[in-house]
């Protein structure tokens, strides 16, 4: 069966189900990707409901269970991984068609236009309370996998600038993602980016730490990723262009952006703590002196 059949075997039925298993239904229709990444205890918290009523939504489809039914999404998502496949072609095609100074003027043009999108009110109010909730924060935990790890990467680096207390959750022998088993406190505030394809231990940290009352600004693609909907900012961009990967341009953007929001809100003499930070890493030598 594949995900279209089950959706229409789920909208077909629906009526004929019990109040709660029509309450499963709807959230599983409404969250695809949860369904495809979490666990079915996890998904029945964030429906409120027990696992025993997805259970039971699953076999009044005809099922064995929950998991055949979460089986179905979970090939839909791997069938999506091969989107970099196919676009590959496209961009090949579009290469032949208009040459190359054509191809890199319209990518260029895409992404500057991701760009301008994050110039609406809307984008920017969001931005803003972003800012505002990391500029509050005792710690910042910054959070990342994958394509998307050279965000998180950024923004701890920039900011450690200024900022006496910068974690980058890097998973690197899992010693990062240490850090977040102690000492976590509703003062401290999470950077996530999760980008589709979504990284499942960037979905799992995240909700752990949201449930250790950790306050969550993220940085994703989409209004119903799973990052969005338990985060407590999240600032939605722009990925696709003609090329065969996602562009992080925006998204990227949008980091520097905290980035300065951050410093022209952080208290005491920011411009000596910068400049005591420069001091240190001459010091260490780890910049060429050029003249």
């Amino acid at each position: 069966m594949d995900l279209q059949t089950l959706n229409q075997l789920i909208k077909t039925r629906y009526d004929s189900l019990p109040k709660r298993e029509q309450q499963a239904a709807a959230f599983v229709l409404e969250h695809p990707h949860e369904v495809a990444v979490m666990s079915m205890r996890e998904l029945a918290s964030m429906a409120e409901l027990p696992a025993s009523t997805m259970t039971r939504f699953a076999k009044s489809l005809g099922l064995t269970g929950f998991d055949q039914l979460r089986s179905v999404y979970i090939s839909e998502i791997r069938g999506q991984g091969h989107a970099y496949e196919s676009r590959m072609a496209g961009l090949v095609a579009m290469k032949q068609q208009v040459g190359d100074n054509s191809l890199a003027l319209d990518l260029a043009d895409t992404t500057v236009a991701h760009i301008q999108s994050l110039c609406t009110p809307q984008q920017i109010e969001s931005i803003v309370r972003a800012g505002k909730i990391l500029s509050a924060a005792r710690r910042i935990y910054c959070l990342a996998l994958r394509s998307s790890y050279p965000i998180a990467h950024h923004f701890a680096h920039v900011t450690s600038y200024f900022h006496r207390d910068v974690r980058l959750v890097d998973g690197s022998g899992e010693s990062g993602i240490m850090t977040l088993l102690h000492d976590l406190s509703n003062k401290d505030v999470l950077f996530v980016t999760s980008i589709s394809p979504y990284a499942r231990k960037t979905i799992s940290l995240t909700k752990y730490m949201s449930q250790h009352k950790v306050k969550i600004v993220a940085i994703t693609d989409n209004a119903s990723s799973p990052v969005a909907r338990i985060s407590d900012e999240a600032i939605v961009v722009k990925k696709q262009t003609n090329s065969f990967f996602d562009t992080l341009t925006p998204a990227l953007l949008t980091t520097e952006i905290l980035i300065a929001l951050l410093a022209a809100n952080t208290r005491g003499d920011v411009r000596s703590k910068v400049k005591n930070t420069e001091e240190k890493i001459w010091a260490l030598g780890e910049w060429l002196k050029t003249t």
